[in-house]
């Protein structure tokens, strides 16, 4: 904590001060220690703060940085409820663990046939994929998008376009490794596992994943999404393994499922993906405000000063 011995910083301004990247980079370079940094005071005095004189300025300062503010915890304040809202719907629109009925039907389908078990391979072609021999490098970089573990942070995120590595028709060819079609559903069977996505457009994926191509006159690809969605935390829990957590290729194959008819599935897949549009606005909105206030401490305050090793 440092204590002013003259008043020459007003209330609110200090503590926008500190978060400078001048001055982080002053506190950056006089912090020590070898694994959690510290400061002394001793260290602390030497830190150089640069502010204007007049008390009116920065006020200003202040008061626009702490409105930004304002708004930023607003916003993720916003997120965090469509978040919780859209938890609460999937736990009432779909069925809790143990169970086959949901908490909740939507108005249109409360009359509806009760949702049946079924086993996933008699709604779904199951397929898995590879990774082509990489003493090959003309099985790489073909511009065919190839889903690894390098990708796990793009997944639970809906659909998946991008991909950190690409693998050649050659590739494909020479391996086990297959091109699935668009719409096609993935889960993650080892590092990251339960983690789900939908492919944007054709992609092959390595051999750490499941993937499923929907009967479309049986079961929504989005549905199904969602389903795995919800069904995390057992996919979690039955993996096994010292090192790597893992679900065995058997439970795959005998998966099974309660689902509506498909006009329900659909309106349900439809009313989540809905809501999560919503949050990926709103998260959208909340990054513009963060990056309109990193722009602004950079206008309001000096540039962070060049560190002289």
């Amino acid at each position: 904590m440092a204590r002013q011995t003259k008043a020459n910083l007003i209330t609110g301004f200090g503590g926008h001060l500190f978060k400078s990247k001048r001055v982080r980079a002053q506190i950056q370079k006089e912090s020590q220690g070898a694994k959690v940094l510290g400061l002394a005071s001793s260290r602390l005095a030497k830190i150089k703060l640069p502010f204007p004189r007049s008390t009116d300025e920065q006020q200003k300062i202040a008061d626009c940085l702490s409105s930004l503010d304002d708004l930023i915890a607003a916003q993720a304040r916003k997120v965090n409820a469509l978040k919780t809202h859209k938890k609460g719907l999937m736990q009432h629109l779909l069925p809790r663990e143990g169970e086959t009925q949901p908490r909740l039907r939507l108005p249109e389908f409360e009359s509806a046939a009760d949702w049946e078990v079924k086993k996933l391979e008699d709604l779904a072609k199951r397929g898995s994929g590879h990774t082509p021999s990489k003493s090959h490098p003309e099985y790489y970089n073909g511009g065919i998008k190839w889903i690894s573990l390098a990708d796990s942070k793009r997944l639970d995120a809906g659909l998946i376009s991008e991909t950190e590595a690409e693998i050649s028709a050659q590739g494909i060819k020479n391996s086990s490794a297959v091109l699935h079609a668009a719409g096609t559903v993935l889960i993650s069977r080892d590092a990251g596992v339960g983690k789900s996505a939908v492919m944007a457009l054709p992609m092959a994926v390595s051999q750490h994943f499941i993937v499923w191509t929907c009967h479309a006159h049986l079961l929504s690809n989005w549905f199904l999404y969602y389903l795995l969605q919800e069904m995390k935390l057992i996919f979690e829990r039955i993996a096994t393994g010292s090192t790597i957590k893992t679900i065995g290729l058997p439970f795959f194959k005998e998966m099974r499922i309660a689902i509506p008819a498909l006009p329900e599935q659909q309106r349900i897949a439809d009313g989540l993906s809905a809501v999560d549009a919503l949050i990926t606005a709103a998260a959208q909105e909340l990054d513009v405000l963060k990056t309109h206030k990193k722009g602004l401490m950079q206008q309001l305050f000096p540039a962070a000063e060049e560190v002289v090793a």
